[in-house]
């Protein structure tokens, strides 16, 4: 049997990227489709470990210029199926889970050695990563969709807090590399404990932000931590995350999302957030009807709880952030200390080559939608002081057209 692999996988691959096959048989005898079975490593419902499963599939040829029949075999679907969010599972040694591994092992029910190794699929795209190759000094090598900004990446404390690890992926150029902080007195820990990679696979590692029995400290806690330092050795390269403590502001709220490389990022908002709900337009039904009478009604409303948030002036490393948002099939918002899956909806125009930070409009609306919702009698009542309302000459608090007190705005 004269087959032969043409094509296979990279050892590491995104499966948004495309996960295929090309098996060519320079010597056909017929033009009869061929099955091949692959091992594919997906992780148990009850338990983060991985298991295998077997898959078949039945593909037709097509003739090549040669009249040789080519097998072109397309399992991203499959793939996307078994991969969704990276996340970090601690039980004993700190595992990442959310990949799949893939290979093919027989065909026509013979097992066959043309793949010798499985493939390693991680969720997401690449992004533009470079996974091969020294990577370029302007380009980060982390899993996030935001954009440096002065030679590092910027986040805030909570949003930290709210993503739990960050991932990077590391191409085969680079041997040793290490974690440490701007603290001398965080750095008598040893952070390079919480950097966890897939067994078996040194491409991709995550840098746990919160404790494990074995690694305690908590990152994004140490207020005397403003800057994290990735080191890459082989290159002298040093990549860095700046954390900021959280700004002083009336209102800010958290949103997380899974991101188009498959981990979950944060973005904190830091405008007004307004409650837009709406009510369900119930057409009335006729319940019973004589000659004399007909008496109507309708079934109890739905509530579509619905938010607009203005997400105060972004920078265009966070607007980038916001766009990918916006995209995500998984999206939360914290809102009175409970995560909240929404749908985000917004117009993004804004300028390309950007010269001040911009403000846009969020329409949030809840995915969970009931009939009988607990009533929110929480009321938060007027400061004790009055000195920073808006009054008028005749000492009247300026109301607005929602009839609350205008506050001014402190200098």
């Amino acid at each position: 049997m004269s087959v032969t692999l043409n094509k296979k996988p990279a050892g590491v691959c995104f499966t948004a990227d495309g996960v295929s096959y090309l098996v060519i048989d320079s010597n056909p005898t017929s033009n009869a489709p061929r099955t091949f079975r692959f091992k594919l490593s997906v992780e148990s419902d009850s338990a983060p470990e991985n298991e295998y499963i077997t898959v078949d599939l039945v593909c037709y040829p097509e003739k090549g210029e040669q009249g040789e029949n080519r097998f072109n075999i397309d399992l991203t679907d499959i793939i996307l199926a078994h991969t969704g969010r990276y996340h970090i599972f601690s039980y004993g040694d700190a595992e990442i889970f959310g990949y799949a591994t893939v290979q093919l092992t027989h065909i026509d029910g013979v097992a066959s050695a043309l793949d010798s190794t499985e493939h390693f699929c991680l969720p997401g795209t690449s992004g533009g990563l470079t996974l091969t190759g020294v990577m370029p000094s302007n380009k980060h090598p982390f899993l996030l969709a935001r954009g440096e900004e002065e030679g590092a990446l910027h986040f805030y404390r909570s949003e930290l807090e709210a993503m739990e690890a960050i991932f990077a992926y590391v191409s085969n150029e680079y041997h040793e590399y290490s974690i440490d902080t701007d603290s001398e007195e965080a750095d008598q820990a040893d952070y390079t404990e919480k950097m966890i990679i897939i067994p078996n696979c040194y491409n991709l590692f995550g840098i746990w932000l919160d404790g494990n029995s074995s690694s305690p400290f908590k990152i994004y806690a140490e207020t005397n931590i403003l800057m994290l330092y990735y080191h890459w050795y082989d290159e002298f390269l040093i990549n860095s995350i700046s954390i900021q403590d959280e700004p002083d502001t009336d209102e800010s709220y958290l949103i997380r999302w899974t991101n188009s490389m498959g981990a979950r990022e944060a973005l904190l908002l830091t405008g007004e957030l307004q409650d837009i709900s709406e009510v369900e337009n119930q057409d009335p039904y006729i319940t019973s009807q004589s000659v004399n009478l007909t008496r109507r009604s309708y079934k109890r409303r739905t509530v579509t709880t619905k938010y607009s948030l203005q997400t105060g002036y972004l920078s265009p490393a966070r607007i980038i952030a916001l766009k990918d948002m916006l995209t995500s099939d998984s999206v939360d918002i914290k809102i009175d200390g409970e995560w909240v899956p929404v749908l985000i909806t917004t117009d993004t125009k804004h300028a390309v080559h950007q010269r001040e930070p911009e403000t846009f409009e969020l329409t949030i609306e809840v995915l969970k939608q009931t009939r009988f919702q607990k009533p929110n009698r929480t009321v938060y009542p007027l400061p004790s002081t009055r000195d920073g309302l808006l009054q008028d000459n005749s000492g009247n608090f300026i109301l607005d057209n929602n009839s609350n007190t205008i506050q001014e705005n402190e200098v």
